[in-house]
Order: C-alpha cells, then sequence, then structure tokens
C-alpha cells in the first residue's frame, strides 16, 4: 500500500471507532450541531449552538432520537451538559495538548451519518481567557473552518483519545475547547447544574481612562465590605495586576473560583493600601 493510502485507512478506521461517541444535537429552534457522549448518561455540546434553548433532541449513532434535559451551561467555556439515555460508554480518555502540525480528527453529526475529516492542529498556545472570561487550558487552532453541522463535535487524536471539542471562534477560527477545561465545566455542571461565579459585591464606577474603579456601594454582607473596602476606595490593581476599567475587573471574577483569595491594590484619600478579599458566590435571579 501506499503511504496515502495507509493514511487513508487509518483515518477511516479512527472515526469509525470514534463514531458510537458522535450525536447530533437539534435545539428547539430545529438548529443542527454535534456532540458527543461523555460518559453514560451524559453528552457535552457547544454551549452557543444551543442558543439559549433548554430542551433539545439527541440523534443518535444507532438512529435512536432522545428527548435531552439541560443539565446546565457555561457559557464562558462554551460548554453545554445534556442528560439523557445513551448506551454505556466510559469517561473519554483525554489526549492533553497535541504539538503544532498534529494531525486530528473532527467527528460531528447530521441526520443520519457520520460527518468527519482529517485536519491538522496549526496553532498551540497557552492557556488564556475567553471574552466571557472563562479559563481554557491551551489555545489550539485547527488548519480549517467549521461548518455549523460539527460545531460542538469532536476533537480526536490519533491515538483514539479526546483533545476536546470543536468551537467556531469569533474570527471565524476553528478552535478547539481542551477535555481537561471540558472536565471542570462537566463536574461543575453536572454537580450543580451552573457555574458558580466570583463575587465582590461592590458597586463600581470608573475612574478616567484606565485609572482603576471607585467603590461607589457595598451590599450587606458581602465579601467586599468583610474585607474592609470602603465607599470611596479606588481599587487599581488585582493581584498585582492594573486595573483598566470596571469591565477589567467584571471579567476576572467570572474567571476567578469561590474562595479564593485576591489581592486587591487600593487608593484611599491618597494613600496606598492592599485589600485581601476572599471571593463569595455571585447570588443567583
Amino acid at each position: 500500500m501506499s503511504l496515502l493510502t495507509e493514511l487513508s485507512n487509518d483515518a477511516a478506521s479512527l472515526a469509525e471507532q470514534a463514531a458510537p461517541r458522535i450525536v447530533a444535537v437539534r435545539g428547539a429552534n430545529g438548529r443542527s450541531s454535534s456532540g458527543f457522549i461523555w460518559r453514560t448518561g451524559l453528552v457535552v455540546t457547544a454551549e452557543e449552538a444551543l442558543e439559549g434553548e433548554d430542551d433539545a433532541e439527541v440523534l443518535l449513532a444507532d438512529a435512536t432520537v432522545a428527548k435531552a434535559t439541560l443539565a446546565g451551561r457555561d457559557p464562558s467555556t462554551d460548554v453545554a451538559l445534556l442528560k439523557l439515555d445513551t448506551p454505556e460508554f466510559g469517561e473519554w480518555s483525554g489526549a492533553g495538548t497535541p504539538k503544532p502540525a498534529s494531525f486530528a480528527l473532527i467527528a460531528g453529526r447530521a441526520e443520519g451519518s457520520l460527518l468527519s475529516s482529517l485536519t491538522s492542529v496549526s496553532e498551540v498556545g497557552p492557556a488564556w481567557r475567553s471574552l466571557r472570561g472563562g479559563q481554557i487550558d491551551a489555545r489550539i487552532t485547527l488548519a480549517l473552518r467549521l461548518g455549523s453541522r460539527t460545531e460542538g463535535g469532536a476533537v480526536v487524536a490519533p491515538d483514539g483519545t479526546l483533545i476536546g471539542m470543536a468551537v467556531t471562534s469569533p474570527q471565524r477560527r476553528a478552535l478547539v475547547i481542551p477535555a481537561s477545561t471540558i472536565g471542570r465545566a462537566v463536574a461543575t455542571l453536572n454537580e450543580k447544574g451552573y457555574v458558580p461565579r466570583g463575587w465582590l459585591g461592590v458597586m463600581l464606577h470608573p475612574v478616567g481612562t484606565g485609572a482603576g474603579a471607585i467603590v461607589l456601594g457595598l451590599e450587606d454582607d458581602s465579601p467586599g465590605g468583610k474585607a474592609g473596602l470602603l465607599v470611596g476606595d479606588v481599587i487599581t490593581t488585582w493581584d498585582g495586576d492594573a486595573v483598566s476599567s470596571v469591565g477589567n475587573i467584571a471579567q476576572r471574577l467570572v474567571g476567578s473560583a469561590v474562595g479564593s483569595r485576591i489581592n486587591l491594590g487600593v487608593s484611599r484619600g491618597g494613600h496606598a493600601h492592599n485589600v485581601e478579599v476572599t471571593l463569595g458566590e455571585r447570588p443567583r435571579g
């Protein structure tokens, strides 16, 4: 056999191996995307593809259509978790971070057929924070553009392990949400149904351009108040990094774990102070 024939056969075998886990997801709005069985009873798909829907139908590999309930969604990492009856599967083993130019297989599902293509990893970078504040463990970009039907599909390493989930960036690049990031989101969504967000309990207002944020109010029994923040304090740094705006603080809160300790640099009456705050959980509703 030629090298190309051998590569083609191996890619087809890899797709066949992944196929039983790959599903199609159809929201109440009729939009179709892909997802995959994380483990028995749990399907992962792209949160953005659901477009706010809480109900979905899932087409399994055996052509069975199952009603799914939304266990939870995390817009910051683009992970949505669905619960439904599925075949028996253990948790999909993670592949770790791939190297640039390594091969990857994208697997999705449409009505009645597997969607699969062999591609390569074009870029691998360090951990990054999404526009919605989610902590993504690595920046992995694929050398192709995703079709809407493969959004939320699995990105599989040559050995069959899971690199992550395929999503489209605002710049229309094909990105991968790493399996390790998905694993954290799944654990939290399966337990709580939502991802808790950090909370300071302060009302803020910008101070000029890039000059920090002033505290205009403190909620009762808030983490900020307990730590000693006062009305009129100007928050200038967060764990040593300059605070440029109110939005900068809001983004950091989204990506910070409840219970974590942060050090705020504060200007109070023209004098610099440090205030250590233990973040609470943002009230829901």
